[in-house]
């Protein structure tokens, strides 16, 4: 059977075609112990039962892409590796989108405690969706342990596209967002990365330190800003910093998640409803971070109350209506996605990512592996865990500057007061 390719399925497909990233999801789980394999099998073929999307695969004919339902055996869904190089060899690896499943996922066997690496296909969901994925997988992999013959009582196939995000928006404002001016999400700066050609993908990321973590939560509290106010102020210092850009205006988009808009935020169907709050800021090189910081949050303050995101929707929504055929050619053929961004994966909830006896330590979640020159840091947040992390094909020197910038990110959360 056929199931319509959503837009964002269309326009995600492409950023790989166009050098800007391999559209995949990454989430790394750590536990205290070892799972149940015989369980874990089994709760992995249940998700994909309950989430149809998941077991299809992607034609692409342009335009008209649709995707087509699929089978696919438990050898299909789930690897089992004994050494950190084969997991670390699968956790930078991707889905195929074209043969499925739209999800992989890789056991980790070690003495000291399993790890989980899971990678979905960025086309069919978000960072939301790939925490609805991990959580929806934990519980039912926690029924098996209690009830070896339990079957989830629904099936998650609801509508995937965004016109729910649109219907929450009145006439008016609508023609008043379409007739506002275009946000550019391009600049002209670069983080320096290597020039020549490489194609090794990796993924590098620092933790910050509880300690740290919980003076950004009092500095937030404190100054009536919010943890991603304070994690921007940092990213925007550093690469201000940066020679090419020291005391120029920089554009940042950031990820935002429309959901913001629903009033049912219940789990009905896998899908990507993230759009772009653009942000552009001088940084001088002779202020300190709160004073960065008030910036940042009145800037922030201010898209907020505009209806942040909404206008990448309407605009979409509108040129498939139409240029239904055409639109597809004109997003592969035209550059000028974000070439610095940053993205928030946000609070993965430690009550509902539970498997049971098996206590997870920490989890991560982390976007696509992008091409140079493109750079995007992600942050997600686990209990009192915060980690940074990018993602790139490049090289050793590459990973050498991204350390560097990790390093200068540290620096500057560990010196708020």
């Amino acid at each position: 059977m056929k199931y319509k390719a959503e837009i964002f399925d269309k326009y995600f497909f492409l950023y790989d075609k166009t050098g800007f990233s391999d559209h995949q999801v990454h989430c790394v789980i750590y536990f205290n112990n070892h799972l149940n394999v015989y369980i874990l099998k089994k709760a992995a073929a249940l998700l994909m039962k309950t989430i149809p999307i998941l077991s299809r695969v992607y034609k692409d004919y342009g335009g008209d892409s649709y995707w087509e339902d699929a089978g696919f055996s438990e050898s299909d869904l789930l690897a089992i590796v004994n050494s950190e190089d084969d997991f670390y060899r699968f956790t930078v690896s991707r889905t195929n989108e074209a043969a499925g499943p739209q999800l992989r996922i890789c056991l980790l066997e070690q003495p000291g405690g399993d790890a989980l690496s899971l990678i979905l296909n960025h086309m069919v969901c978000d960072a939301t969706g790939m925490k609805q994925c991990v959580y929806l997988l934990s519980g039912i992999y926690t029924n098996l342990m209690k009830d070896p013959d339990y079957k989830p009582n629904c099936v998650i196939d609801g509508d995937r596209g965004f016109k729910k995000i649109l219907r929450a928006v009145n006439l008016l404002t609508k023609i008043k967002i379409l007739r506002s001016e275009i946000e550019d999400t391009s600049t002209e700066y670069e983080f320096p990365f290597n020039k020549q050609e490489c194609k090794t993908p990796f993924i590098a990321v620092s933790e910050i330190k509880p300690d740290v973590y919980k003076k950004i939560r009092s500095l937030c509290d404190g100054a009536h800003v919010t943890v991603n106010d304070v994690i921007l102020t940092a990213f925007f210092r550093v690469i201000s910093g940066l020679p090419d850009i020291n005391g120029k205006e920089l554009t940042v988009p950031m990820t935002a998640d429309m959901r913001r808009y629903l009033k049912d935020k219940d789990f009905h169907a896998l899908s990507n409803l993230t759009s772009n709050i653009v942000l552009k800021m001088i940084v001088m090189p002779e202020e300190n971070f709160k004073q960065t910081l008030k910036k940042i949050n009145t800037e922030m303050n201010i898209k907020k109350a505009g209806y942040p995101g909404m206008s990448v929707f309407l605009r979409l929504d509108l040129l498939f209506k139409i240029y239904p055929k055409n639109i597809y050619s004109m997003i592969e053929n035209t550059p000028g996605s974000p070439k610095i961004g940053m993205t928030n994966a946000g609070i993965i909830d430690a009550e509902k990512l539970n498997f049971l006896d098996s206590v997870v330590l920490n989890a991560v979640i982390c976007g696509s592996i992008k091409y140079r020159p493109y750079f995007q840091m992600c942050v997600s947040t686990f209990r009192d865990k915060m980690t940074l992390s990018v993602n790139l094909y490049g090289d050793e020197d590459d990973r050498d500057a991204v350390e560097g910038f990790f390093r200068l990110m540290e620096y500057e959360l560990g010196s708020l007061e």
